[in-house]
């Protein structure tokens, strides 16, 4: 793991397995596949929102010319979005990246932050 100036880590992961096992570490869950399973994906959103004083979560599906096929945008910031290929790892990488300060990098798998 690597840490940047801004006290964020880069962590380069080798499947989506591996994503689900950073999920349920940095959230404290139980491991499931949170970034293939949507229900799994809402589970991390609503034990954020239970947890958090001042939660947010937002998230839409459209095809856009600035991120094609990447049709799901999450945020769990008012201002910042991360864009995904599917909903569940758009959650995951906008979750880690936003909550807890962990930027995960994967091959072959797509998504976007827009800070």
């Amino acid at each position: 793991m690597e840490t940047t100036q801004y006290r964020t880590a880069t962590v380069q992961l080798n499947s989506l397995a591996d994503l689900d096992q950073v999920v349920s570490q940095q959230f404290n869950l139980p491991l499931r596949p949170y970034s293939t399973d949507m229900r799994a994906a809402l589970e991390l959103v609503v034990q954020t929102l239970e947890n958090s004083e001042s939660a947010y979560f937002e998230i839409s599906r459209f095809e856009s010319n600035a991120f094609p096929g990447l049709p799901f945008a999450v945020s769990f910031d008012k201002e910042k979005k991360t864009y995904g290929k599917t909903a569940p790892l758009a959650i995951c990488h906008d979750a880690l990246h936003r909550l807890k300060n962990v930027v995960v990098t994967i091959p072959g798998s797509y998504y976007w932050n827009l800070d």
